[in-house]
């Protein structure tokens, strides 16, 4: 079975890897944020760069909290799940190009 999707996250910096074609969405590429909506459970994110637009919904679960490094001392909280719903959409204008949704997705939530 082939890979048909990637998601990178890296740095502010969104790379979606579908059938071996790259869509990225950075700041370098004028990439806009559209909506951002986090609550407690859940986050609906849409960004758009030139004609395409990515929409990125979840739905978490808590997870476990890990410790994670400020300044070299373990002091802040994180939680990871690998047990979370994500559902990826992509559009060039009106026309889907990907719309999938995997209920077995690692989240890590970093709160400032």
């Amino acid at each position: 079975m082939a890979l048909r999707l990637a998601i990178i996250v890296f740095r502010r910096n969104i790379v979606l890897l579908i059938d071996n074609e790259e869509f990225k969405f950075t700041t370098y590429n004028n990439t806009k944020l559209i909506e951002c909506d986090i609550k407690e459970d859940s986050f609906n994110i849409t960004l758009r760069r030139g004609l395409y637009i990515l929409n990125i919904k979840s739905k978490y679960n808590k997870g476990l909290k890990l410790s994670a490094p400020v300044k070299g001392k373990m002091k802040k909280d994180i939680f990871e799940s690998i047990c979370d719903s994500v559902t990826v959409t992509l559009k060039k204008e009106k026309e889907i190009i990907f719309n999938g949704t995997s209920s077995m997705c690692g989240l890590e939530i970093v709160q400032k």
